[in-house]
């Protein structure tokens, strides 16, 4: 094991990541934002990494509207020409299932037994791989032991229904917003122009593929189990047990403490009547039986995540 402590003052981390990179059989970065600026740093890498079949993935942040549209748009053009480039963006702390700023910065390189893992304060921008006064931890192992765990918290951030890839559709109208937010953030926050575009790109998220099945997609497959066995319409209480009991089976990560309030928001949210702004209408409830829900069209037809 050998582990480095570097700012970019005594050398820049672009230049490990390049060489780690490129040179990786798998690669994955999780970053709070990310610029085509750093794209271009680290763009030979990736060609190079993606032509010798090494697997990449990339997780970048929608806080605050930093990551830019260029290097979004880089990454959907990239991940249409390879199975093996896989770009996700985490949704920002309004609208994610967890309510929390997305920041971490790290990057996970392994090629046969040798791992190599960084985390510390460099995102994807020039600046910060290059120039910016960054500190990272360095950390190379062949029996990955801080690598398994860096990698174990990646994974926790993979692995929740916050995460989807985006679209030249998602693209589109994050274009509207991340010009706002550029020209002035305070006053695009308060813009109800802004505020109703930023509802309709987060609806058309909802619909886009992702890592994980979300609650409202489980509760959807509960209901159609339950209807293929000649039950219209099913009971909540069977709702929160079914669910779980597949967040289990399939290992999902969730805060089960407040599991079924979760479940319960998800379905009085696209309740048909619910005059909630992000309602897709995907369920109604029974007339004459209390607490029992069936499925709209919108539901039953379905296919987010």
């Amino acid at each position: 094991m050998a582990i480095q402590l570097l700012s970019n003052l005594n050398y820049p981390i672009g230049n490990i990541i390049n060489q780690e990179l490129q040179n990786a059989n798998s690669a994955k970065m999780a970053v709070a934002f990310l610029k085509y600026s750093g794209v271009q740093v680290i763009e030979q890498a990736i060609n190079n990494c993606l032509k010798n079949n090494g697997s990449i993935e990339i997780i970048a942040g929608l806080d605050f509207k930093t990551t830019d549209l260029q290097s979004m748009h880089y990454f959907i053009q990239l991940q249409k020409q390879t199975s093996n480039l896989k770009f996700y963006c985490y949704g920002d702390k309004e609208e994610n299932k967890t309510d929390v700023v997305f920041h971490p910065k790290i990057y996970l390189f392994q090629k046969g037994r040798e791992t190599t893992g960084i985390v510390g304060s460099t995102n994807l921008t020039r600046g910060s791989l290059l120039t910016n006064f960054e500190v990272n931890v360095v950390i190379k192992e062949t029996k990955p032991l801080y690598f398994s765990q860096l990698e174990a918290i990646d994974n926790s951030v993979k692995f929740t229904d916050s995460v989807f890839s985006p679209d030249e559709e998602y693209l589109a109208g994050y274009s509207d917003v991340y010009k706002a937010f550029l020209q002035n953030e305070e006053r695009a926050i308060k813009d109800k122009g802004v505020q109703n575009v930023v509802r309709q790109i987060n609806r058309h998220a909802e619909f886009l593929p992702g890592t994980v099945p979300s609650i409202k997609s489980l509760i959807i497959e509960v209901i159609k189990n339950e209807q293929s066995k000649g039950n219209e319409f099913v009971l909540l209480q069977l709702i929160y047990e079914e669910v779980e009991k597949m967040v289990q089976e399939k290992n999902l990560i969730y805060k089960m403490d407040t599991f079924r309030n979760s479940i319960r928001g998800e379905l009085n949210t696209h309740e048909d009547s619910s005059n909630h702004p992000n309602n897709i209408h995907l369920f109604v409830r029974s007339k004459d039986k209390k607490g029992y829900y069936s499925l709209t069209d919108n539901g039953k037809n379905y296919r987010g995540r």
